[in-house]
C-alpha cells in the first residue's frame, strides 16, 4: 500500500515536472532570438538576454534550433504528452517504439524542412531550417534519391513515424471521413426530397 502511495506521488510529481520543463522549452522556443547571448554559441557575457525564459532559455532555444531546426517544436510537446501521462499514472504502452517513432518525426519533419528551405536564403538565421539532423538527414535521402524521391521516402517514413508514436490510424481516419461524408450526402438527399 504505501509503496503504491510513494510511487503514484513520484509518478505525479515527474508527471508536474516534465509539463513545467516542456512549457518552459515551448516558450524559450517561442521567445527565440538570433542575438541573445547564449552559452558555447556567442558572447554570453554581452548584452542582456530577452528570452522569456532567461540565459537558461536562450541556450536551450539556441541548441534546439542548431540540432533540429523548426521541428525542434516538436520535442517540448513529446515532453508534455509524456508528463501528462506520468501526471495521471497512465502507463506507456509500448513506450519503446513510441521514442522511435517520435525520434523518427522529429528527423523526418527536419529532413523535410531542410529540404523544402534549402532554396531560399537563410540570412537573419544562426540555423538551417531542419537543423544539423535535418540537413545530414536530407543529404542521406538525397544522395540516394534525389530531392523527389527523398521527398516521398520522407514523407512516408513520416506517415509511418505518426503510427509508432501514437494510436493514430490513416485507414479509421479515412473510414470516418467516408462515413461522415456519405451520412452529409444523405441529409442533403434527404431535405431536397422534402423541398420537392
Amino acid at each position: 500500500m504505501a509503496d503504491s502511495f510513494v510511487s503514484r506521488r513520484l509518478s505525479e510529481f515527474t508527471g508536474v515536472a516534465s509539463f513545467a520543463a516542456a512549457l518552459i522549452w515551448l516558450i524559450a522556443l517561442a521567445s527565440y532570438s538570433s542575438v541573445d547571448p547564449a552559452w558555447f554559441f556567442n558572447d554570453a557575457e554581452s548584452g542582456s538576454v530577452s528570452n522569456f525564459a532567461g540565459p537558461l532559455g536562450a541556450f536551450l532555444a539556441e541548441a534546439s534550433f542548431q540540432v533540429a531546426g523548426y521541428s525542434a517544436f516538436l520535442l517540448p510537446v513529446i515532453l508534455g504528452v509524456v508528463g501528462w501521462n506520468y501526471f495521471w499514472c497512465k502507463k506507456i504502452r509500448a513506450s519503446y517504439t513510441k521514442l522511435v517513432g517520435a525520434a523518427l518525426l522529429v528527423g523526418c519533419l527536419a529532413a523535410l524542412l531542410s529540404l523544402a528551405f534549402s532554396a531560399f536564403d537563410s540570412t537573419g538565421r544562426h540555423f538551417s531550417a531542419g537543423g544539423a539532423i535535418g540537413e545530414w538527414f536530407a543529404a542521406f535521402c538525397s544522395s540516394f534519391l534525389n530531392r523527389t524521391g527523398a521527398t516521398i521516402l520522407l514523407l512516408t517514413l513520416m506517415m509511418l513515424s505518426v503510427i509508432l508514436a501514437t494510436h493514430f490510424s490513416f485507414g479509421r481516419a479515412a473510414s470516418l471521413v467516408a462515413d461522415r461524408v456519405r451520412r452529409q450526402r444523405g441529409l442533403i438527399d434527404r431535405w431536397r426530397e422534402w423541398q420537392g
